[in-house]
């Protein structure tokens, strides 16, 4: 059984089935169908088979199952459990999931002979991992999915694939399809959830890739929605009882940062506290660090991946686990959360006491645009240190979590068959 699919998604599947692309892309904004479609074309795609094996790649396997897995329950009835390995049996095939984050992830890849291959959200996975999936998808009758919303005009994704569809093989046959995808193509959106999603959507960059699902570029100041006013509040102490996380970006000549951030019963994270020096040894700062954190508790410390300085802030009682760093992904959610969303109050705050975090924050610029170059989408590194932990702690208090009480209401009101 399939769930009530759009117009839009119709159309894509019929055409799939005529055409039958090597590869086929869904890309555009967020919520608008694509992954449902991408969900259903693997699906038909991989019952043409028996004893097999497939490839999925995410961003993380954590992603792949938020994405992929789970929505496989609530569309097709049908429960699916990653193994040891990360593997999961699907109609007589062997499905295998790698995350993409990093330079050498492609490596767990190798050696596979695949006869499909689905990445989700391509344009966030290593190009390492892109181009081992083409090298693993030699079966006979292989495709390939993917699906993205969108980045930058000159992301390799785009210019290499989404501007080449229609590109026929000297067979004659599809070589890629590409389908644009807009929110108002899904025609189950109730219409307070489109609503709250524009409003918590940072204006301008973001707002034109996830709403409007426009290739655009960056520039300026990345966090233009950061109001003094709703984001920069007088210190307080935050009750006991409220969770706390603690996120360190490491240096010597650039400073080391410290910040600590809490979270209310009502999704609203706040930095408490900041310890910005530099020119110190690691053994200063881990003191400074344990003095200032007193008797607190935290869930988790997470911090740049260095190994070298990891093991010695462990040797020095400061236990670290490694910050999603991934730099896109942590900018997006940490303009997600300075928007005032529905009830008119940000879900991200920064106390008086932190002045250094606030200057950052102002002061976060993208690196300006070379013209002649390939567009390479990256923050000036110019006091950045304080905006790095803060993407750091955000990222880790919402991804651990999942959705804000706020945004799990709005989500819950929507058909299963949109998310």
């Amino acid at each position: 059984m399939e769930p009530k699919l759009s117009r839009k998604q119709k159309l894509v599947i019929l055409a799939d089935k005529m055409y039958e692309p090597l590869l086929t892309i869904n890309e555009g904004a967020v919520r608008s169908g694509k992954t449902v479609v991408d969900n259903v074309l693997w699906k038909r795609h991989i019952k043409k088979f028996r004893g097999k094996d497939f490839i999925i790649t995410g961003y993380s396997t954590g992603t792949i199952e938020r994405n992929i897995v789970k929505p496989f329950y609530e569309m097709f009835g049908e429960k699916i459990r990653l193994d040891n390995f990360n593997s999961f049996d699907y109609h007589g095939n062997k499905v295998h999931c790698f995350g993409s984050s990093t330079y050498d992830a492609h490596n767990a890849m190798t050696g596979l002979t695949a006869h499909g291959w689905y990445a989700n959200e391509v344009t966030l996975q290593h190009p390492n991992t892109i181009q081992e999936g083409f090298d693993r998808c030699s079966g006979e009758g292989s495709r390939m999915f993917w699906d993205t919303n969108p980045d930058f005009p000159d992301h390799p994704i785009k210019v290499n694939y989404i501007d080449k569809s229609g590109e026929r093989l000297s067979s004659g046959r599809l070589s890629i399809l590409a389908w644009h995808w807009k929110l108002e193509d899904n025609e189950f959106l109730p219409r307070d959830y489109i609503e709250n999603l524009k409003l918590r959507t940072q204006a301008g960059t973001w707002y034109n890739r996830k709403i409007l699902g426009q290739w655009v570029g960056a520039e300026g100041l990345i966090w233009d929605n950061f109001d003094i006013d709703s984001n920069f509040i007088p210190a307080f102490d935050p009750p006991h009882d409220w969770p706390r996380w603690r996120a360190i970006d490491f240096g010597y000549d650039h400073p080391f940062v410290c910040l600590w951030l809490t979270q209310d019963y009502d999704g609203r994270i706040y930095v408490y506290r900041e310890y910005v020096e530099r020119m110190k040894l690691i053994k200063a700062h881990a003191e400074s660090v344990k003095q200032l954190s007193g008797e607190e508790d935290y869930y988790n410390t997470v911090s740049d991946h260095d190994a070298q300085e990891r093991a010695e802030y462990e040797a020095n009682d400061v236990s670290t686990t490694r910050a999603d760093k991934n730099v896109t992904v942590g900018i997006q959610r940490v303009a997600e959360y300075f928007q005032r969303w529905g009830d008119g109050k940000p879900r991200l705050m920064i106390m008086s006491n932190c002045p250094e975090t606030k200057k950052s924050v102002l002061n976060y610029r993208w690196a300006p645009h070379k013209p002649g170059v390939p567009w390479e989408e990256k923050p000036l590194k110019i006091d950045d240190d304080p905006s790095d932990a803060l993407r750091y702690g955000v990222m880790e208090i919402t991804s651990n979590q999942g959705c804000s009480p706020e945004l799990s209401l709005a989500l819950s009101r929507a058909s299963p068959w949109s998310r």
